[in-house]
């Protein structure tokens, strides 16, 4: 009892000591003071003070280390300054204000050097001055990627100088508008759409860029009629299935450019005309009724073959060997009996279902414009699925598939195991299988329909 106890005891400072890092870190970091590296030291000091902010050690080290670290930063920024290169002392500086804050953000207030701070603003506002009427310049040029760069380089250094910020957003904005309004006139719309929409993403309130966005799309789209699925077969209910599908696939990829007219719309607008479905029957009336209301494609699907087979549930008596052990007397008198394997022919039970559904399927794309079929298709597979439930009465564990082909054990395949260990399920119903096949149809053909659609 006294030896687990003090096991438990182990056990629980091993598992505080993991818990705990600040040792570790304490330990690192005097051992990056000794040899000279303040920024290693003064970071693993930094480390122990976010796990243990008061840990009183870490406070001292930190305040003599960070200390170090500000001086050496204040010191690069002096030689640039001496060496005029104004852009790089004054990221220094603001390295330096950045280190300061974060030291702070754990306690330790480490001395700033305030003789520097004019030096640093004087800097600041004549570099940024420059460097703002050099953007202003990139603008007035049309080099947008440069005047970009330099706007970016300024809200890094002072967010708040004039309207320097709002300049980078129309060095960004600018250009896609200029394309947006390029692509209008050479009438590619889908073009024009992507350039308008990144714009009004970053300001809905640029120039006209809404307007053209929303025009771009309304030239760019395409209405396609999805007809309803013809049933050429005798089982029922499937055309609707897949017709829905197919809609629902169509809709989900979210093409901006599509616009999809289902069966109820379709109606609707062809009464307004005084037509009627019935009377579409081929690809030639298909597009004459699609390109009176507006439309650019039409979809016509025929379901030709569609079998379902469902042999209920079956059972098999199916061959295998059991092995068992055998003892038999040795030759050398007085000798102990040997033992062997030897196997014996045995029957295990299979029970087993399997639902299969096949289908053929052929769908046309149909143009309004020119009444012809500009993608077509016959889709035909099948889906299925069964269980097995294999049981022995005898020993599982000694039941092979085969007999032995040398002197070693046969082997098991894992299949052959485990058909004895399935957890027992339902095999798939129609209604899923039925799902499955829609699934797959609609995929097929919303992949094909999207290459001519982005056209």
């Amino acid at each position: 009892m006294l030896m687990r106890n003090i096991v438990l005891i182990w056990i629980s400072l091993l598992f505080v000591v993991s818990c705990d890092p600040t040792k570790q870190y304490m330990k690192l970091g005097n051992q990056s003071y000794q040899l000279g590296d303040m920024d290693a030291a003064a970071n693993y000091f930094y480390n122990t003070l976010l796990v243990k902010p008061n840990h009183f050690e870490a406070k001292q080290a930190l305040q003599k280390s960070g200390s170090i670290v500000l001086q050496n930063k204040f010191s690069s920024f002096n030689k640039y300054v001496i060496e005029k290169d104004d852009e790089r002392a004054i990221k220094q500086y603001l390295s330096a204000k950045k280190y300061h804050a974060r030291c702070l953000s754990v306690g330790i207030d480490l001395p700033w050097a305030s003789m520097y701070d004019p030096i640093f603003e004087d800097l600041k506002n004549e570099f940024v001055s420059t460097q703002y009427d050099i953007g202003l310049a990139h603008m007035n040029n049309n080099k947008y990627d440069q005047a970009e760069q330099v706007f970016t380089k300024i809200a890094e250094i002072d967010p708040t100088y004039k309207d320097a910020t709002v300049l980078r957003l129309k060095s960004i904005l600018e250009p896609l508008y200029k394309h947006g309004q390029k692509m209008m006139e050479l009438e590619q719309y889908k073009e024009a759409y992507r350039d308008f929409e990144k714009v009004v993403k970053l300001d809905q309130t640029y120039k006209n860029a809404l307007n053209l966005r929303d025009e771009a799309i309304k030239k760019a789209s395409v209405g396609l009629g999805v007809l309803p699925v013809q049933n050429q077969t005798r089982l029922q209910g499937f055309d609707t299935r897949l017709y829905q599908q197919i809609v629902a696939t169509l809709v989900q990829h979210k093409n901006p450019f599509l616009k999809v007219v289902d069966r109820s719309s379709l109606e609707s607008m062809l009464r307004e005309q005084s037509l009627g479905m019935s009377g579409i029957i081929d690809p030639e009336s298909a597009a004459k009724a699609g390109k009176i209301i507006g439309l650019k494609y039409v979809l016509m699907t025929a379901i030709s073959d569609l079998v379902y087979e469902d042999a209920g549930m079956q059972k098999d008596s199916i061959e295998a060997y059991e092995a068992y052990s055998e003892q038999i007397p040795s030759n050398i008198p007085n000798g102990l009996p040997q033992t062997i394997t030897r196997f014996k022919k045995v029957k295990y039970q299979d029970q087993h279902q399997k639902r299969r559904l096949y289908y053929r399927v052929f769908y046309q794309l149909v143009s309004t414009q020119t009444a012809q079929v500009v993608a077509s298709d016959v889709l035909s597979e099948e889906v299925s699925d069964e269980v097995h439930f294999a049981s022995y009465k005898g020993n599982v564990s000694m039941l092979y598939p085969e007999l032995p082909v040398t002197k070693s054990m046969p082997p098991k395949p894992t299949a052959f195991r485990e058909q004895f260990n399935q957890v027992k399920r339902n095999v798939a119903s129609r209604e899923e299988l039925t799902q499955e096949v829609c699934k797959k149809i609609a995929k097929l053909i919303v992949e094909d329909l999207h290459i001519y659609i982005e056209k």
